[in-house]
């Protein structure tokens, strides 16, 4: 089985120019080679034409490669957003990044459902169902799987989700497992959210908690067994690489994450 890098998050969204910068000639330095690419990248590109294209130069500088991207989230931009026109728009502006993303090599575009309590269940799984409509051919044509990601959902809701996925028997539709989510949010547990979700596993956000609450902990900051899990991980048929998703993406963090990953 192909060997699955590992790629780290970086919260861009907190760093200004020069501190980029650093960051990207630091990145190297800690034995980094892939990270996450950001959605407020595609953002700050929005009013500055040329931003992507000097992310794109600095990290081909650096050596660094971008095969994963976490999509816009958040109201308006999660697929079961439920007012329909401005979903739409939502949707015109994923694809607009996609293509742009595909020439930075990303290969996984994680998604968040965004089926809060707040909407109707029916129409919120409508609305996913048209989002995915309307994202798969972009994704197809740029040669990325659009990750769909179990978040606060029940059990019954993942398989819900997976029976979705597999509807649609696309490889550019698959799903990525979120640790942390598993662990606090399904009372089933972790095992059995990643035995469900398996089959269709493209890439995975990776992050400790205490069960209770979604602390984006780096590992050991919480209760997952990280050696059964990146066993598991590992075993994923269709999964392409690992995410690191920790607010805490110091050196000393992604040192965790990778004494974990590699841990034999």
């Amino acid at each position: 089985m192909k060997e699955k890098k590992l790629v780290h998050f970086v919260e861009w969204k907190k760093l200004t120019g020069p501190e980029e910068e650093q960051v990207i000639r630091d990145l190297p330095r800690w034995g980094v080679t892939e990270i996450v690419a950001h959605p407020v990248w595609g953002v700050r590109n929005r009013t500055d034409k040329e931003y992507l294209a000097k992310i794109r130069r600095m990290l081909g500088e650096a050596g660094l490669h971008t095969p994963a991207c976490h999509a816009f989230w958040g109201d308006p931009y999660d697929l079961a957003f439920p007012d329909e026109p401005v979903r739409k728009q939502s949707m015109a502006q994923h694809c607009d990044f996609i293509k742009e993303l595909a020439e930075m090599g990303v290969k996984t575009y994680t998604v968040h459902l965004g089926n809060g309590p707040e909407i109707e269940k029916e129409l919120a799984w409508s609305r996913i169902r048209k989002s995915v409509d309307d994202l798969l051919p972009a994704a197809e044509e740029a040669k990325m799987v659009l990750a769909l990601e179990n978040g606060h959902d029940s059990f019954a809701e993942l398989e819900r989700l997976t029976r979705l996925v597999e509807g649609y028997g696309s490889p550019s539709v698959g799903m990525c497992y979120d640790t942390g989510h598993a662990h606090c949010y399904t009372p089933e547990g972790w095992k059995a959210v990643l035995e469900l979700m398996r089959p269709h596993i493209a890439t995975c956000h990776m992050h400790d908690n205490f069960g209770s609450f979604d602390d984006h902990n780096p590992p050991g900051g919480g209760t997952l067994c990280w050696p059964e899990l990146v066993r598991e991980l590992k075993a994923c048929p269709k999964m392409l690489h690992a995410e690191t998703e920790s607010g805490d993406w110091s050196r000393a963090s992604w040192e965790k994450f990778r004494t974990a990953w590699e841990a034999r």
